[in-house]
């Protein structure tokens, strides 16, 4: 049987001669030239010549010998908030047993509209492990794709940066940037009304329900003595959970040529309805929303949590053209189940293109029906200044 041989990884490394390098090697070849003009002292100038050549190999041959002996694993979060601060680390392992990697940094090849700091480790020893913090800022909305992270080391002269390009694919999905409420939007609060059965749990911040005689498993706590005094089996309150309000996001998105700030607003929308989102759960409400996409309407519906909260604002970071559903036929696809004891918030770029009997239709199957639009949202809504400089 014929040995297999073992597919060696091709690791691509690029060099980068540094003013220092560029001058150093400008004062090799001078030394050269005067060497080869000069009679007395031509051995000496020689010697001096190659020794300075001799250097700079030198510091080529151990900063790519560090380079290439290093593992880097990133450590990145699968989401971030458009123009917020996201840190993040590199693991890093010296595979040598003896000698240590010294001076190296760390940076991301990013694609457009993402800008990270680099990351530095000053000594690594032979197999040994370090954690090297980062940090990026994302200025676009999106899906992100990674390609891989550039590790770099000038070390030991200063004379040139080896590089090295470490595949590393990864996604990032940037949510829409979040900005301040001004007023509030949401009228009731969210423990309005109360399920109709009694909790299991005899405790927390649960509401009264009524009483009912004592039982095996019980907690003694929730005995009620006054009503208990002359009974056999003693009374007991039984609570029950309070239900939360139900918030349902619709969301217009679409885009008129007839404005030119339109892509702009489009994307102000939506960082109003992701802050939105965010201010509802975090008051405990249970948050859907509906949105219109090419062909199809995207709904969720409303619900708690956190993997709810990442799927809603999972929907706003994809939003793209073209988007061909109207507001009336996104009305008209929505479930009536839904709709029902439910606070409805219409967000739309074009509320004056909207069908008035629509809005009847939805406000009378709905608990209560408010519509912003683009214009509007000055009043309500102070948006990410980073935001403001990026349109100016």
């Amino acid at each position: 049987m014929k040995r297999r041989k073992r597919q060696r990884k091709k690791h691509r490394t690029t060099l980068k001669m540094t003013l220092a390098g560029w001058g150093f090697l400008l004062l090799s070849l001078l030394v050269g030239l005067a060497a080869m003009r000069t009679t007395r002292e031509m051995p000496m100038m020689f010697i001096l010549f190659g020794v300075m050549l001799g250097g700079m190999v030198i510091s080529l041959v151990i900063s790519r010998g560090m380079v290439m002996k290093i593992n880097v694993h990133r450590e990145l979060p699968a989401r971030a908030w458009q123009y917020e601060t996201l840190y993040f680390g590199y693991f890093l392992r010296n595979t040598r047993r003896r000698g240590a990697s010294l001076g190296l940094t760390l940076q991301e090849i990013a694609p457009l509209g993402v800008e990270d700091s680099r990351g530095y480790c000053v000594h690594l020893p032979g197999g040994s492990v370090f954690r090297a913090g980062s940090r990026l800022t994302a200025a676009r909305r999106g899906r992100i794709d990674l390609k891989g992270i550039c590790l770099a080391t000038c070390f030991p002269f200063g004379l040139a940066i080896v590089k090295r390009q470490i595949s590393q694919p990864a996604s990032l999905v940037v949510w829409p940037g979040k900005g301040i409420i001004k007023t509030d939007l949401l009228h009731h609060g969210a423990v309005v009304s109360s399920s109709d059965r009694p909790s299991r749990l005899q405790g927390g911040q649960d509401e009264f329900f009524g009483l009912r005689d004592y039982r095996t498993g019980d907690n003694p706590r929730w005995i009620h003595w006054r009503r208990s005094a002359g009974r056999e089996a003693p009374i007991v309150r039984e609570m029950t959970h309070p239900v939360p309000d139900v918030l349902l996001l619709l969301l217009d998105v679409r885009l008129d040529e007839s404005e030119p700030l339109t892509e702009w607003l489009r994307e102000r929308l939506l960082r109003f309805a992701a802050t939105v989102i965010d201010h509802a759960m975090g008051r405990g409400y249970q948050v859907g929303m509906a949105l219109a996409g090419t062909g199809e309407m995207k709904f969720l519906a409303p619900k708690s949590g956190v993997g709810t909260r990442c799927d809603l604002l999972d929907a706003l970071a994809d939003v793209r053209d073209p988007i061909t559903i109207t507001i009336e036929q996104l009305i008209l696809r929505l479930p009536l189940v839904s709709l029902r004891n439910a606070q409805v918030l219409l967000i739309s770029s074009t509320r004056e293109q909207i069908d008035p009997n629509r809005l009847m239709q939805l406000a009378s199957a709905s608990r209560h029906l408010r519509i912003l639009g683009a214009n509007e949202l000055d009043a309500v809504f102070e948006d990410n200044p980073l935001a403001w400089e990026e349109n100016v």
